[in-house]
This record gives structure tokens, C-alpha cells and sequence, in this order.
């Protein structure tokens, strides 16, 4: 069984977004299943069309994913639904716990109507992303921690259930919770004092910590784990720290080891608020992807996170306004080359 992943370019300046497409099985008799996972801008939509119809020989995708309602997420998976066939989107749907979280918001005037009304309304790309796969009878599932195939390919290690319903209240889009807003505006905070001062690294020296904190729409990605052929590949979207955590927590209870990875996409375009040394040690990959913009530095991605990856044995490669593909049991494709992986820096952002 043979397998490619591609990342596609997303964005031309410095804001970055994800659109990545995958087939495996035996390619050479076009027996295949292809998955995309988020659709980045609608040029990357176009891009992603494009790309499943000329070098997957098809116009059907198995399984649209979308791994949280961001724009830079969302926006070209519309593309990918209107214009392939598509058999099933998978995407969380956070209108439909609105009576679940109602008791979580401050206003004691909100009905459940209401909250739905206003997710629906300003998460507008995923509730159009529903209504598209409505009409054309796609079948929609939540990707929760457990959820999967049969055959094991195919494997969603987080968020839990309740662990996302916890999130909803944080979402930019709802209103104020009844829980303090503390760690929101630490969040932002910590935003804008991100790229100031210079530091220095080495194999053994480490600056990267624990602290990065990101939104809740984030740490809602779905984290999905192909295996093929006894190679793990772990996708993560956006997803931070205590994200990746629960989801690592959950992979031990099923025994998977997540140490061994054959491919890991790099959360957030590889900024620094998403991974820590602690769950670096706990998902290590021997191949790296992160999804940049061409002007992304020094947020995506981090000279900081890539210098730890790097420090765990993994190859590093950075989009930046080119394709990549990474694969196994295939030829190179014409036009395709080699590149270079991304080198350890000794001066990084503090």
C-alpha cells in the first residue's frame, strides 16, 4: 500500500492557513482513498480541486475534514464540496451543543435558539460547509476522540466530547461566560509580545517552554491519525498544548504510540503558543510538515519549535509558498524535486 500527503501553498504574504490532501492504497491501479484536510483560502480551494483531479486521477474525495471553524481553514474547503464529490465531511458543529453549554454564559436572557442563531451566524464558512453537505445528501460526522473507520486507517485521537463543549464558551463568536476572561487576554497578550529579543540555542540548549498558550477555537482541532501499512501520520490542525496532551493521553489508554511517527504535521504553522518541550517528548515524527506563509517568520514557524523538532530526530520542511509532497511506494512526479529541510538555527525569537 502506497500513500502521498500533499500540503498545498496557502497565502501570499504572512498570514498563513492550512489545505492538505491525501490518498493511499494501491495508487498504480487507482484504487485509492483520498482525504483533504482543511481547504485554506478559496485560491487553495482551487488549488486543491485542481490537485486531486490531476495527480490523484479523480474527482472523488472519500473524506473532507475540517479541523476548526477558522477562516484560513474553512474558506477553500467550500471549493472542495461544491465542485468534487465528496462522501463524507467530517466537522464538528457547535450550534448543535448549544442546550449542552447554555448554563456556561453569564446572560441569563439566552435561549438556545439564540446561541445557535449567533454560532450559525458567526462561524458563517463551517454552518455554509453544513448547508452545502445537507443539500447534496453528504453524510456529516463529528470528529471526536474514538471516532473512526473499521479497518483502523482512520483515527480521531481528540478532542473528546466534553473536552470541546468545555471550549464552545471561549469561542470569539459566543458570548461572555461566566468563567473570568484571565487566560483570553493572557492569550493576547502574549501575542503581541511574540518575535521580541533575540536568543541563543544549541543541540543541547532548549529555550522553547511550557507556557504557550493559544484560542479555543484551536485547541478544538481534530487531531486525526492515518496508519498505513504500519506507518503512523498525525495531523493536528491548530491544535495547543493541552489539546495535544489530552490527545497523547488518549492514544496511551489505546495503546498507540505516538513516539514513532513516520509523519507529523506541526500544529499552528509552527508557532511557539502551540507546543512545548513536555508533549514534543511525547509526539515525535522523523518527518515534519509545517504549512507557512512565504512571509510567515519568525511566528510560522518558529525558529524556536523547529530547532526542537530537530532536536528529536526529525526532518523539517516548510511550505512557504511551494507544494510539498511527502510519500512512500510512489514515483517522484514530473516537475517535483527534492528540497531542503529546514536548518537548526543558534540565534532564535525570544
Amino acid at each position: 500500500m502506497a500513500f502521498e500527503v500533499d500540503f498545498m501553498a496557502v497565502g501570499d504574504g504572512e498570514k498563513s492557513g492550512d489545505a492538505i490532501a491525501i490518498r493511499f492504497g494501491n495508487l498504480a491501479q487507482n484504487q485509492q482513498t483520498v482525504i483533504v484536510i482543511d481547504g485554506g483560502t478559496q485560491d487553495s480551494g482551487d488549488a486543491l480541486v485542481k490537485h486531486v483531479r490531476t495527480h490523484y486521477n479523480t474527482s472523488r474525495v472519500d473524506f473532507a475534514i475540517l479541523t476548526h471553524p477558522d477562516g484560513d481553514h474553512a474558506s477553500g474547503l467550500r471549493n472542495v464540496l461544491d465542485e468534487l464529490e465528496v462522501g463524507h465531511l467530517v466537522m464538528h458543529r457547535p450550534w448543535q451543543h448549544a442546550s449542552d453549554i447554555l448554563d456556561m454564559f453569564k446572560s441569563g436572557r439566552l435561549t438556545t435558539t439564540g446561541l445557535k442563531d449567533r454560532l450559525r451566524e458567526e462561524l458563517q464558512l463551517a454552518w455554509d460547509l453544513e448547508q452545502i453537505a445537507l443539500k447534496k445528501k453528504i453524510q456529516i460526522t463529528e470528529p471526536f476522540a474514538g471516532v473512526g473507520t473499521n479497518n483502523g486507517s482512520i483515527l480521531f485521537l481528540g478532542p473528546s466530547e466534553e473536552y470541546y463543549r468545555s471550549l464552545l464558551p471561549g469561542f470569539r463568536s459566543t458570548p461572555e461566560p461566566k468563567d473570568d476572561l484571565s487566560a483570553l487576554i493572557k492569550f493576547a497578550m502574549a501575542s503581541l509580545k511574540e518575535g521580541a529579543g533575540v536568543v541563543f540555542e544549541s543541540l543541547g540548549i532548549e529555550t522553547l517552554d511550557d507556557t504557550g498558550e493559544t484560542s479555543a477555537e484551536n485547541n478544538s482541532s481534530a487531531i486525526l491519525l492515518l496508519t498505513i501499512e504500519g506507518h503512523r501520520l498525525l495531523f493536528t490542525g491548530d491544535a495547543g498544548i493541552p489539546a495535544l496532551t489530552k490527545a497523547a493521553d488518549f492514544a496511551d489508554k489505546q495503546g498507540i504510540d505516538l513516539t514513532k511517527l513516520r509523519f507529523l504535521q506541526v500544529p499552528h504553522h509552527g508557532s511557539r503558543r502551540n507546543v512545548g518541550p513536555s508533549i514534543l517528548n511525547r509526539i515525535k515524527g522523523t518527518t515534519a510538515y509545517v504549512s507557512a506563509a512565504p512571509q510567515g517568520h519568525p511566528k510560522h514557524p518558529a525558529k524556536k519549535v523547529t530547532n526542537a523538532l530537530i532536536r528529536r530526530g526529525a526532518s523539517v520542511y516548510s511550505t512557504q509558498g511551494r507544494a510539498l509532497c511527502h510519500f512512500d511506494g510512489t514515483i517522484s512526479r514530473l516537475g517535483w524535486g527534492a528540497v531542503d529541510p529546514v536548518p537548526f538555527f543558534s540565534q532564535v525569537e525570544e
